[in-house]
């Protein structure tokens, strides 16, 4: 997925030093070197503006239906790889084997 992104965002850069985000935005860069890089602080919000203003300028997608992803989805993905945090059978997806909540086998 990085080597074709459009913009890569970065984040997580007030936990090391300068130079070795240097090193990471420059391994980032040989991998797509069309891509534009943004580094965001978190903590700040330092960087956050230059993202907005580039999505505002990006036309407005009224759907996805319909449309193609670029790559396939990882093939271990499930609704708890997702942030799902309820249990229930109507609650799980993907993948993975449903949770048994009777002890049946």
């Amino acid at each position: 997925m990085l080597k074709l992104a459009d913009i890569v965002v970065i984040t997580k850069g007030d936990i090391v030093s300068q130079a070795e985000r240097e090193v990471f935005a420059y391994r980032v860069r040989q991998v797509n070197p069309r891509g534009m890089i943004i580094q965001i602080n978190g903590v700040t919000g330092q960087g956050s503006f230059y993202l907005a203003k580039l999505m505002e300028k990006n036309s407005a997608i009224e759907t996805l239906q319909g449309a193609t992803l670029r790559f396939t989805m990882p093939g271990a993905l499930c609704s708890y790889c997702l942030g799902e945090r309820k249990i229930g059978d109507d609650r799980q997806i993907g993948v993975s084997k449903l949770v048994n909540f009777r002890g049946e086998e």
